[in-house]
């Protein structure tokens, strides 16, 4: 899905933006607070119905307005709008549709983020990760949503038997049932998808780190010899010391080694993002092997990266064929890595600079 038109109004310090993106590559440049990053958190917005800065809405929208909106274009593919209030509500427009859902919207616009706070993905808890495993497999397997929500639900109502006292048990058979059925299609989903995604990883890693012998291994919550449903009865007293639920596909798992030790505790910070770059485009790949594109967004790109890590990274981005925002304070932070990829001699891209919360193409 490629964006053709882009429209972004009281979002920030932007107050009306409307630029006419290149299918391939965009750079947007400007000093530090000019609003770059909010042209990518606006896409972000649109993509996936929240920004990734801040949660709250009042910070999203123009302090004199009462809401921002965006709205993008993809040519005769139809179009996508959202309106978020300063108060938090939210409206949804799909190809002049309103009646549509965040999944809807995020399955239309496959967004993936390369940001500073990526880092997240190595040095955080589980939840990150497990997050961007399931993005992946939201988008090529069509069965994965409905049943990822039945695991939720059932998830929450065991939960809530767990605080309720003795009696929940007499109930939670039915529910541990439930989280073990769906559990079953979950595990099997994201395990086919691991399947696929694993020799594209290898491929990237291969290309951004080749001095390392990186690997990426997967554990799906819950041990595979005993069935899920034994072990949740049989742990139901020490849940509800805890309260929760502490087995089952939303305490899985990716993590990237090298041997036995983790790579958040062995790698440089420049690594590292080499690492989550390396993970999320190859997830892009897989996408694009399924016949579907992703607008990628690089905020920083230059951050912690000498410049041949840059350059791998830059020839990589123009040669994916993805629709690619890329932010930058100095054009010449990337330009140089693009002279050898022939995007400039073929005007293979756009360049806006950002200044003041207004956006102009650059000559």
């Amino acid at each position: 899905m490629t964006l053709s038109r882009l429209e972004i109004a009281h979002l920030r310090n932007l107050q009306s933006v409307s630029l006419l993106p290149h299918p391939r590559l965009n750079l947007l440049t400007g000093v530090n607070g000019s609003g770059k990053t909010s042209v990518l958190e606006a896409l972000h917005l649109l993509g996936l119905g929240r920004s990734f800065r801040s949660g709250r809405a009042r910070r999203l929208v123009n302090d004199d307005q009462n809401s921002s909106t965006v709205f993008a274009s993809f040519g005769e593919q139809g179009s996508a709008g959202i309106e978020r209030g300063a108060n938090g509500d939210t409206q949804l427009r799909l190809d002049g549709r309103s009646q549509i859902t965040l999944a809807e919207l995020a399955h239309r616009l496959p967004l993936a983020l390369l940001d500073p706070e990526s880092m997240d993905l190595l040095d955080a808890g589980s939840k990150p990760r497990r997050a961007q495993l399931d993005w992946g497999v939201f988008h090529v397997e069509h069965r994965f949503y409905p049943v990822w929500q039945r695991y939720q639900r059932a998830l929450k109502q065991r939960n809530s038997l767990l605080r309720s006292g003795s009696i929940g048990r007499l109930e939670s058979a039915v529910w541990d049932r439930e989280l073990a059925d769906s559990a079953a299609f979950l595990h099997t989903f994201r395990s086919d998808y691991l399947q696929r995604w694993q020799p594209l990883w290898e491929a990237r890693i291969r290309e951004f780190l080749p001095e390392q012998e990186l690997a990426l291994e997967y554990s799906p919550g819950w041990e595979q010899e005993q069935s899920l449903a034994e072990l949740l009865a049989a742990s139901w007293d020490r849940d509800r010391e805890r309260g929760f639920t502490q087995i089952g596909p939303h305490r899985a798992d990716i993590r990237v080694k090298r041997g036995t030790a983790p790579a958040d505790e062995v790698l440089s910070r420049g690594q590292k993002k080499l690492v989550v770059c390396a993970l999320k485009l190859s997830q892009v790949s897989l996408l694009r092997e399924t016949g579907r594109d992703c607008v990628l967004l690089v905020d920083d790109l230059a951050s912690e990266l000498d410049a041949e890590a840059r350059s791998r990274l830059i020839a990589y981005l123009a040669a994916c064929g993805a629709q690619v925002f890329i932010t930058a304070i100095e054009p010449e932070a990337v330009k140089p890595a693009l002279e050898g990829t022939g995007l400039l001699q073929g005007q293979g891209y756009k360049m806006f600079h950002v200044e003041h919360g207004t956006v102009r193409e650059a000559e």
